[in-house]
């Protein structure tokens, strides 16, 4: 139920949550032509979580006859918004040639993408393929690298793979990977402070927006001049 969970997760705040819903629970039943029906019309209006699934609707003919280049498309389409998910999924097709000339190197390209952007499950395939120099140059380095940061993202067999290394690594080697894990964490902290104070930020401009309006000044109430009075000249009397 992982692949719910990311779902739920991802609803956009849109018109099209209640369909996208749909669409998830259809997944859990099982029942995908369900889901191909609710998730299509909100791919084609560009929502990159019904994109995703679709493109795994068409990779798995799921509901519908498997079609490798469907699949290749909308998970493009998702990629085009930076979704690591979808940058996975084309990683995959890559590597095993799927409706296409297969290309390790391209393969990893893909799955460094969705690595970078933290998806601990192309962080361990990454991993793997530095460890066999397949698509990539072999590099315990970088394996042991990605081993990490996927294992401390609760990747399983991420875990098992840098342990598995650990019988080959140089020290020297091991060395470099952990500092190169303590900059990434390092720059982690970093950005997710800063994503902080703009968050802040934002909402102490949102706020002056709504109780900071500037007061119209009351206008100075004049008062009427007071009406002089005319002296009477004084007669003498004689």
């Amino acid at each position: 139920m992982k692949f719910r969970r990311w779902l739920l997760i991802l609803l956009p705040i849109t018109g099209f949550a209640a369909n996208l819903e749909t669409g998830v629970d259809a997944l859990a039943r099982q029942d995908f032509a369900t889901a191909l029906k609710e998730f299509k019309p909100l791919a084609e209006a560009g929502d990159v979580v019904a994109q995703v699934n679709l493109g795994n609707l068409y990779l798995k003919g799921a509901g519908v006859a498997q079609d490798y280049a469907e699949a290749r498309r909308w998970f493009l389409q998702a990629a085009a918004k930076d979704e690591p998910m979808a940058e996975a999924k084309l990683g995959i097709l890559y590597y095993y040639g799927l409706g296409l000339k297969k290309n390790p190197a391209e393969a990893a390209s893909w799955f460094r993408k969705a690595a970078d952007q933290g998806n601990p499950t192309a962080q361990a395939i990454l991993a793997s393929l530095h460890a066999a120099g397949d698509g990539v140059p072999r590099d315990n380095v970088m394996a042991y690298y990605w081993y990490s940061r996927a294992a401390e993202a609760g990747n399983e067999d991420a875990a098992a793979g840098r342990a598995s290394l650990e019988e080959e690594i140089s020290p020297g080697d091991r060395d470099e990977a952990l500092r190169l894990l303590a900059e990434s964490r390092k720059a982690a902290a970093e950005r997710d402070q800063q994503a902080l104070e703009a968050l802040a930020r934002s909402s102490g401009e949102a706020k002056t927006e709504t109780t900071g309006a500037t007061a119209i000044p009351a206008r100075p109430r004049h008062k009427p001049p007071r009406k002089q009075h005319r002296k009477r000249p004084h007669r003498s009397r004689h």
